[in-house]
């Protein structure tokens, strides 16, 4: 009987079976090889979409946000809407105190009156000596104090410059009046805290933020400049008689300080508009804001409502100019005024306010 040769059975024994799965062998290695380049290579591009993906997801989200928010600031008192809203990883977070507005204005008569923070209480001064009491408002309910057993709510101007060292506070709508001996307010002063909404997308290094904050969408990529997209809404305009209007629409949001989770539908819903100012004979308009988390932000706030203000200045042609410049150096550091040949001007300052449940 003859040896039966296995290798010709298709069986692997021997040298050729060997050699076989030898070549198997290194066949399937160089292919994990090359997936192994090709997932390498192809990581930092996988990355950088999921990153683009990221950032086009958070900045979707806190544009269509914004608009809601608006929207429901323009409803009426006590009406409001649902909004779906989510961002895969990432999340909403509120932004206390995060802009401070103060806005003054002579608004009767021919007084220059001038106020002032000094510590927690406020300084007012009169130049013609008008001003004769003071009234203070605190988120719209009147203040005062007890003088001598009985609760008063002016402050008498005894001097030319008067100091009320009262404890007001910083984080709410405040409103001084100045009256004259008539009981006829001559200067308003209002001071007013804003909240806003962070929403945060994570990258790979990182975090994608963009601010809401009165109305303003103000976008910061890691690496990059900060983007504002949209500024509060101030602005100016002239009337049929030839006059001008300023008009500044401020947007308070309110959310409550034990909400823990802003990262999903949310109820929107309007708190009205308080009305600062409806004035037709404004006189020496003073405007600051302070935005906090981002240095940049107010000076660029400056350079977008002063821009022809400083090419004006620049070329020494001043004539004719009606809009906003500085109050002060020219770097609007000191707050802003409103530039025109007319003495008055209307003035509008209305806040609204929206309060925001998950």
């Amino acid at each position: 009987m003859q040896p039966v040769d296995m290798r010709r059975d298709g069986n692997f024994s021997g040298e050729a079976g060997v050699s076989e799965i030898l070549g198997v062998t290194m066949l399937l290695a160089m292919v994990v090889a090359i997936m192994s380049a090709v997932v390498v290579f192809l990581q930092p591009f996988v990355i950088d979409l999921n990153d683009n993906r990221a950032w086009a997801a958070g900045g979707v989200t806190a544009e269509q946000l914004n608009d809601r928010l608006l929207v429901v600031a323009d409803m009426p008192n006590g009406t409001g809407l649902a909004h779906e809203t989510g961002i895969p990883g990432g999340g909403i977070n509120v932004l206390f105190n995060v802009e401070s507005w103060t806005i003054g204005a002579d608004i009767y008569g021919t007084d220059r009156i001038e106020v002032f923070r000094n510590g927690s209480g406020i300084v007012i001064s009169s130049d013609n000596r008008t001003a004769e009491t003071i009234e203070i408002r605190i988120d719209g309910e009147q203040a005062g104090y007890s003088n001598n057993g009985v609760w008063t709510t002016q402050w008498p101007m005894t001097e030319w410059k008067t100091l009320i060292d009262e404890r007001l506070p910083y984080n709410s709508v405040l409103q001084v009046d100045v009256l004259d001996r008539n009981g006829t307010a001559i200067h308003r002063w209002a001071e007013i805290s804003i909240d806003g909404l962070r929403l945060s997308s994570p990258l790979s290094q990182g975090t994608f933020d963009v601010d809401l904050s009165n109305g303003a969408v103000i976008k910061n990529l890691p690496g990059d400049d900060v983007e504002i997209e949209k500024f509060p809404r101030l602005s100016h305009g002239s009337t049929i008689d030839g006059g001008h209007t300023v008009r500044l629409i401020l947007l308070d949001v309110d959310v409550d300080p034990n909400a823990t989770d802003l990262n999903r539908n949310l109820d929107m819903t309007s708190q009205g508009i308080l009305n600062l100012f409806d004035e037709s004979h404004a006189r020496n308009f003073f405007l600051h804001f302070e935005v906090g988390g981002q240095t940049t932000v107010e000076p660029r706030y400056v350079d977008h409502w002063t821009a022809e203000h400083t090419l004006r200045i620049a070329t020494g042609d001043l004539d004719g100019y009606a809009g906003f410049g500085p109050k002060g150096p020219l770097s609007g550091a000191d707050g802003l005024t409103f530039h025109s040949d007319a003495e008055t001007f209307g003035l509008e300052v209305l806040i609204q306010r929206v309060k925001v449940i998950p």
